[in-house]
């Protein structure tokens, strides 16, 4: 019983965590071998326009001129979503 009221505080304490955050967003993990980037976001708050300048501040920093999203997934903190982005480049013809 109290390992479950630890838990729900601690739940609570961490889905607040995106919301106090300038766009309600966070970046959480990366993965430098496949160019990919990971971000937890509260998805009826989140700032779209400065997740997107943060991501492509992101990937310009790391020689990549171009985000591709994959799809979202639910958190495991209740009412979020998280999803990864890849950096790539744009094909020039």
């Amino acid at each position: 019983m109290k390992t479950q009221v630890i838990f729900a505080v601690a739940t609570f304490l961490l889905a607040g965590c995106t919301s106090d955050k300038p766009g309600a967003f966070e970046r959480v993990d990366e993965d430098p071998a496949s160019n990919t980037v990971q971000y937890r976001f509260n998805p009826k708050t989140v700032d779209k326009t400065a997740l997107e300048i943060d991501l492509a501040h992101y990937c310009s920093a790391r020689g990549f001129d171009r985000v591709e999203p994959l799809p979202a997934q639910d958190s495991h903190l209740p009412g979020l979503k998280k999803a990864w982005y890849q950096c790539n480049y744009a094909l020039k013809g």
